[in-house]
């Protein structure tokens, strides 16, 4: 029996040797199928490409892959034609037939004959779409980023091009510092991927998008020689993966292109290859995925500068900056009229701004990028040291915002200004340290100790009077000011909060009355009303305050600066005091007859002047 064996073990890896062939063709009804032809090996193996919907034979193995509506089986060589004469008729549909291995297309006609039985389908061509331009950022554990170009559909011979793009963009891709490696993946509409792993993810985005140039330079013979030395020995993978070159071609096979490049490379012009090269990534900027890891931004670094000028900077994740500038220490309204002009100059020039006012302060913030940021920033030296500008008002009021020492106009020390700029934006904020220094100064002033008591100048006409009350500079003294601010406003008096030299102050006034103790008496009355809040009004002072300070990164970077004056708008976390501590506050105010108070009007009797 064993030398019955041996000769037909001899012959079957003895075989006619034959170089690799491939033979085309396509049923009466449309169906593609092809036969590749390899010497050597002992083994057939068969792809079908099944359209959606139609499930394999038992049997057949289900490919992972591009196209994963594809199957494969291995036959003995020897029994292939029968064995495929039976199984391939037991597809209803397909795509595409391939045999690759040992037999020859003539031993195969039967089982080609057979496919007769199967009904043709179309492969599904989508729509190939692609954002270009698009940046996706995204939390990951690594940086880096994804940078893809589209390639020409499968069905598009160009594509045949799609390999050697990469490898000669690899080259020059880690060439110009970047890391990742180049591939071509996805399937119908390839892509051309660009990786790149390592820190600072949105400055090497902005990078390679400059040397897309570079890229596509052009293409030399040497280079081209050394993608083809690489691609055929590539080529020769089918002696040791033949099940490889079938689920490849199956796929070629459904998209109509040749099979020539399963078994020889592709080798270009160096003309073609760099006009492709060319159109890939000149006509596009690219569509970009960006890998960043979650980080914690340190607090910012202030300084004080030697004009005044308090100054924060600080870097952070993103590729836009925020620039914030407070005004402080200057009459509430001129401090709101300077923040809203920051705020015009800047979308003049396209730039989104904010602008907020609160505690008698005000603060433009404005995004752009640093050199948009730095030029803004230059905009605010036209509006420190301007012209005074004149405030409307009464006598009293007038009178009270002198006694605090409120500015008409903005200096250097009125001004509190954060940076948030993207990492490695060092040099821009010195240049805006020294522009900064630079800005004139003014005088910079105390809160004086006002008198206790109404104060008061006779004048014809109605009276007036305004009282002067100095809150504590905490987050709860901002909620009972508010509070307070409020509740005087819903009774017809006049009120409003200013922030001299660091201190919080509310100044609250009426008109109307025959003489200044009637006046001051029924203001008297309005104050002590006023003290009598509930919970409801510490609620609604707490969300006024909130909507202008607490929600964008602008609105954000605009408390920080306000926080230059007043620290606990920028301390931790923004968290609403307790009712108990606004009526702390509250009660721990001087009696309305304490308060510094200023009046004109007529008195009582003349002779009660004082």
């Amino acid at each position: 029996m064993k030398k019955l064996l041996l000769p037909l073990v001899f012959l079957v890896f003895t075989g006619p040797a034959f170089p690799q062939a491939i033979t085309t063709g396509r049923t009466e009804k449309g169906l593609p199928w092809a036969v590749v032809e390899l010497p050597g090996g002992d083994g057939e193996w068969a792809a079908v490409w099944l359209p959606p919907g139609v499930s394999a034979p038992a049997g057949w193995e289900e490919a992972s892959g591009p196209v994963e509506s594809v199957v494969s089986a291995w036959f003995p060589a020897l029994s292939a034609p029968s064995q495929l004469l039976s199984a391939l008729p037991a597809f209803s549909s397909a795509v595409a037939v391939i045999l690759v291995g040992p037999v020859p297309a003539r031993e195969l006609t039967a089982s080609l004959e057979a496919l007769e039985a199967v009904t043709p389908a179309l492969p599904l061509r989508a729509a190939c779409r692609f954002a270009d331009g698009l940046v996706n950022p995204t939390r990951q554990t690594v940086e880096g980023f994804h940078w893809s170009f589209p390639l020409p559909p499968l069905w598009d011979p160009r594509s045949e091009l799609a390999p050697v793009l990469a490898f000669l963009l690899e080259k020059r891709w880690q060439k110009l510092g970047f890391t990742g490696p180049v591939r071509v993946e996805g399937s119908p509409c390839p892509l051309l991927v660009l990786e790149h792993r390592g820190p600072n993810p949105r400055k090497m985005l902005t990078m390679a998008r400059e040397s897309r140039a570079k890229l596509a330079a052009a293409v030399g013979e040497g280079e081209l020689a050394d993608f083809s030395a690489i691609q055929r020995r590539e080529a020769s993978l089918w002696a040791v993966d033949p099940k490889k070159v079938a689920l490849s071609g199956v796929e070629r096979l459904g998209w109509g292109k040749e099979l020539g490049p399963l078994l020889y490379p592709v080798e270009p012009a160096p003309a073609a290859t760099e006009a492709l090269l060319k159109e890939v990534l000149l006509a596009y900027a690219g569509q970009a995925e960006l890998w960043e890891r979650e980080r914690r931004t340190l607090p910012p670094e202030v300084r004080t500068l030697s004009s005044g000028v308090v100054l924060a900077f600080r870097e952070t994740g993103s590729d836009v900056g925020i620039m914030a500038v407070a005004f402080s220490g200057v009459e509430g309204a001129l401090a709101q009229a300077l923040a809203q002009e920051v705020g015009l100059r800047a979308a003049k020039k396209g730039l989104p701004s904010q602008v907020t006012v609160a505690l008698g302060m005000a603060a433009a913030a404005v995004v752009g990028s640093p050199e948009e940021l730095v030029e803004a920033l230059e905009e605010v030296s036209t509006l420190v040291g301007s012209a005074a500008r004149e405030t409307k008002a009464g006598p009293a009021l007038l009178r009270a915002r002198s006694a605090l020492g409120l500015a008409p106009q903005a200096f250097a020390e009125n001004l509190g200004v954060v940076l948030e700029l993207p990492e490695g934006s060092d040099e821009l904020a010195e240049a805006a340290e020294k522009f900064l220094s630079a800005l004139p100064s003014g005088k910079v002033l105390r809160l004086p100790q006002l008198a206790p008591g109404l104060s008061w100048e006779p004048q014809e006409g109605p009276a007036q009077v305004v009282a002067v009350v100095e809150l504590p500079a905490t987050l709860p003294g901002a909620v009972a000011a508010e509070v307070l601010r409020q509740r005087l406003v819903a009774q017809g008096v006049e009120a409003e909060l200013q922030h001299p030299a660091g201190k919080l102050v509310l100044l609250f006034g009426q008109s109307g009355q025959a003489t200044v103790q009637q006046q001051d008496e029924a203001l008297g009355a309005a104050w002590a009303n006023a003290c009598l809040f509930s919970a409801e009004d510490v609620g609604k002072a707490w969300a006024s305050l909130s909507q202008r300070l607490v929600g964008s990164a602008a609105q954000a970077t605009a408390r920080k600066a306000l926080s230059v004056f007043y620290p606990a708008l920028g301390n931790g976390h923004w968290v609403a005091p307790e009712e108990k501590e606004v009526r702390e506050v509250v009660a721990g105010l001087p009696g309305f007859k304490i308060l510094p108070r200023f009046g004109v009007g007529r008195a009582a009797s003349e002779d009660k002047r004082r």
